[in-house]
């Protein structure tokens, strides 16, 4: 049992225990343990601009992971040979204990007594010894009267029950333990020789006797004959024979009903104890799922803790790795990269299998189905056209893609509890999954934000710096060097501030050329990411408790944020989000754009072009030729023909991989300054 159930369950512990001890969103050894070992392949592409990622994690018994395993023991011909054991351990005790009980007709030796039988026409021709077997008087009662032998004294009666008694507290002992060694077994051929062993158990003792005594004393050690054995015997007494014990030495015919009680009493036990035992797996397995599902965060057993991320993402490289080993489509994989050498990836893509969730998944066993639902629901690429790319957020922490997730108030983890007799902890927990829309991507609730108000939907470091919804303070980074004691959660905007008592969130705000978006009080050593209790206060009111930090939550302000309305933004230039390096394809879906200038470009968010400069490709470094521009001037744009099968049409792609290079290759020069006529920016004024 050293890798059984025992140790399964144990291992979903330790990896939420794990999971939750760590401040990173990444997925520990211990969660390998219950997923199964992550093998991350990156292959830089783009001369060293971005990584191509693939993961892939196995969900064969080889893998060794607790899923896998409890997996494998869900099977149909997993249960089916653990059912036969088990039904083979039970009657092969059952047969012990009923020998034993057979031990108390010792007791009766030198009493006389007629053993009444239903057994009609019994003669003293029916009967072999007449020395011991007489036909009881004929007084109605229908039956042999039994001779027996000499009495046992009280001592050889007082080891008789002593035998009788250890013999059955061994037998009890050996059906527990018989079962439970079978139930912590992971594999079919150690399910069989496990049964070999159990049978060798009870007949050791035969074993051992046929080796140490003689042929002499072993005869002396058979049972007595029966009463019953001539050939001659009336057809009724041949048919009820009674002659089916060792000891009982005259046994009424045994009645039907009592073998049909008897196999039913096994096969009742049997039942018991394989569905106690597949419910318990079967409640381990989700739970696994779940923990893998949830990156560690629960099992299904209890909800998700108070400080769980606001999008849950599975373990790395689990949804991707299931869609590509039983959906029949390969699992997606993703693309990340940066506008310049040595700067911070700024934007990821994921490939796109096509329709996950009217696949075929012939693979998939019945116990998977949670799985398969779980990642259709949590996959981005709901909506997204055939052939189109997947757009990826990013774990908090690190720069690695993933296009699987949900909002935690999107989530729905339940169990169900459900109570086992006759194992270990007596009750099982089936996990339930459901997640109602993805985090990201066309299905998702922040697909009809922009970068102005996509902050509302999930916090700014879920996204990639430049994806085309990543709110606009994080693009223009206008929150980076703001004076803090500590941030909180995944905003870069809301902080714990070091400013004095008699400061208000608006004056410490307006000190970076923002405005106050939201004031609160925290208790000193008290977290303060959004969801967590904190006092709310006015913008303009200060703290006065000196046992209270001052905490803000600063934005640009409305002048500035209205250019977070300009898409196809390659970089946005000098921290000022009006200041856009126009990229000359869609980020998202690798086509081209449509703008012929600058003018053009800010009119789409309807605003009016006060710039247009030329810088050097993939920076806002001004060109040496001479930087500013007419608002008139064209755009350059790359030659299409290239990535076209022929060279005439927007519509015509080769493959996902052309799009990738289409992306790839996007070398912008020109950075257009957008604004509205009606105002004057801070930004205008630098």
């Amino acid at each position: 049992g050293a890798d059984g159930l025992q140790k399964r369950e144990l291992a979903i512990i330790e990896a939420l225990r794990s999971s939750k001890s760590s401040k990173e969103n990444v997925m520990s050894m211990a969660l390998q343990q219950v997923c199964g070992g992550r093998h991350l392949q990156s292959v830089p592409v783009a001369h060293g601009l971005g990584w191509a990622i693939h993961d892939a994690i196995q969900f064969d018994a080889e893998s060794e992971s607790a899923l896998s395993s409890l997996r494998y023991q869900l099977r149909g011909e997993f249960c089916c040979i653990f059912v036969v054991t088990t039904l083979f351990w039970i009657w092969r005790c059952f047969f012990e204990l009923r020998n034993s009980l057979q031990l108390l007709d010792l007791f009766r030796f030198g009493t006389e007594a007629c053993v009444p039988s239903p057994c009609k026409n019994i003669g003293s021709q029916d009967v072999e010894d007449v020395n011991l077997y007489t036909i009881c008087p004929t007084d109605g009662s229908n039956g042999i009267h039994q001779k027996n032998g000499k009495a046992l004294d009280l001592g050889s009666q007082v080891a008789l029950l002593f035998i009788i008694v250890l013999r059955l507290i061994l037998e009890a002992v050996l059906l527990i333990d018989g079962y439970f060694m079978n139930c912590e077994t992971n594999c079919i051929m150690d399910l069989i020789m496990n049964a070999v062993a159990l049978e060798f158990i009870f007949n050791v003792d035969d074993v051992a006797a046929i080796g140490l005594l003689s042929k002499r004393e072993l005869e002396a050690m058979e049972p007595p004959p029966p009463p019953l054995h001539r050939e001659s015997a009336s057809p009724s007494v041949q048919k009820t024979r009674m002659s089916t014990s060792r000891w009982n030495i005259c046994r009424p015919c045994r009645s039907p009903v009592r073998s049909w009680l008897k196999l039913f009493a096994v096969l009742l036990l049997t039942g018991m104890f394989s569905g106690a035992r597949f419910f318990k797996v079967k409640s381990l397995h989700s739970r696994a799922f779940v923990a893998c599902l949830t990156n560690g965060l629960t099992d299904g057993t209890s909800p998700l803790p108070d400080n769980a991320p606001e999008v849950v993402f599975p373990a790395p490289g689990f949804c991707a790795s299931l869609v590509g080993a039983f959906s029949g489509l390969n699992g997606p994989n993703c693309w990340t990269w940066r506008n310049r050498l040595g700067e911070p990836l700024t934007n990821a893509i994921c490939s796109n299998p096509g329709n996950i969730a009217d696949a075929k998944w012939e693979q998939l066993l019945p116990m998977d189905e949670m799985g398969r639902q779980a990642c259709t629901e949590l996959w981005f690429g709901q909506g997204v056209p055939a052939g189109e790319l997947v757009p990826a957020l990013k774990y908090p922490g690190s720069f690695e893609p993933v296009a699987f997730g949900c909002r935690k108030e999107d989530l729905d983890i339940h169990s169900i509890r459900v109570i086992v007799p006759f194992y270990l902890t007596h009750e099982a927990h089936l996990a339930r999954f459901r997640c109602r829309r993805p985090a990201y991507g066309p299905r998702s609730a922040v697909w009809s934000a922009t970068s102005i108000t996509s902050d509302e939907f999930i916090q700014p470091l879920y996204f990639f710096r430049y994806s085309d919804r990543s709110p606009l303070e994080l693009q223009a980074r206008s929150c980076e060097n703001l004076p803090k004691v500590h941030g909180c959660g995944e905003d870069p905007c809301r902080v714990v501030t070091d400013s004095f008592h008699s400061t208000t969130c608006d004056e410490y705000c307006e000190r970076h050329n923002l405005i106050c978006a939201e004031a609160f009080a925290v208790s000193k050593g008290r977290t303060c990411a959004p969801g967590h209790r904190a006092r709310s206060l006015n913008c303009l009111e200060t703290q006065a408790d000196k046992r209270r930090m001052l905490g803000c939550r600063c934005r640009l302000p409305p002048e500035e944020r209205i250019c977070g309305l300009l898409s196809n933004v390659y970089a946005r230039c000098n921290h000022d989000p009006c200041k856009v390096l126009v990229s000359q394809f869609d980020r998202e879906t690798g086509r081209p754009t449509n703008f012929r200038s600058c003018t053009d470009y800010c009119a789409m968010a309807n605003l009016t072009c006060l710039a247009q400069l030329r810088v050097r490709q993939r920076s806002c470094k001004p060109d040496p030729r001479g930087s500013l521009l007419p608002c008139d001037d064209p755009l350059p744009k790359l030659s299409f023909d290239e990535y076209t099968d022929e060279g005439d049409g927007e519509d015509e792609w080769a493959s996902e991989l052309t799009r990738l290079a289409i992306i790839e290759n996007d070398s912008p020069e020109r950075v257009c300054h957008c604004g509205s006529p009606g105002l004057v920016f801070a930004s205008a004024k630098k």
